[in-house]
């Protein structure tokens, strides 16, 4: 440490405030408030209605989709919008987008005669559509071959 450093500090510590003064800014401090607002039940509603904005907003399922509204897209970005067609899978297989629906639905409900003469003909090569996985295992377990 320098000399000026130390003289600098000792100079420093050697300065200290009247008790006096020190009280009359206590006592100054302690009477100064906030101004209160008239309208607390407001301020208190619409901070609450901020909140709640601000949780639907951060929780809704649109803002993970990139908020994409179909339609009101603009026109130059169009063609490089991936989710553009995106469309929800159906759970359950229906007559338009599954060629075995109907066959699935015989098998469902327990009648096995349809599904054992397309499995047959399948064994036998005279026809070339085969059955999905799943309609053969089940041919395999309720169907037998007949000579």
């Amino acid at each position: 440490m320098s000399v000026w450093e130390r003289q600098y500090r000792d100079a420093a510590a050697g300065l200290t405030s009247p008790a006096a003064l020190d009280d009359k800014i206590l006592q100054q401090a302690q009477q100064l408030k906030p101004p209160l607002s008239e309208n607390r039940w407001l301020s208190k509603a619409a901070s609450s209605c901020a909140a709640v904005t601000v949780l639907v907003l951060l929780m809704h399922p649109a803002q993970y989709l990139g908020a994409l509204t179909p339609g009101l897209q603009p026109a130059h970005g169009a063609q490089n919008n991936p989710l553009r067609n995106w469309q929800h899978k159906p759970s359950q297989p229906t007559p338009g987008n599954d060629p075995w629906f109907h066959l699935r639905s015989q098998v469902n409900a327990g009648s096995y005669i349809e599904l054992c003469n397309q499995w047959r003909k399948q064994q036998q090569g005279s026809t070339s559509e085969k059955l999905p996985r799943d309609l053969e295992s089940k041919a395999r377990t309720h169907c037998r071959l007949l000579p």
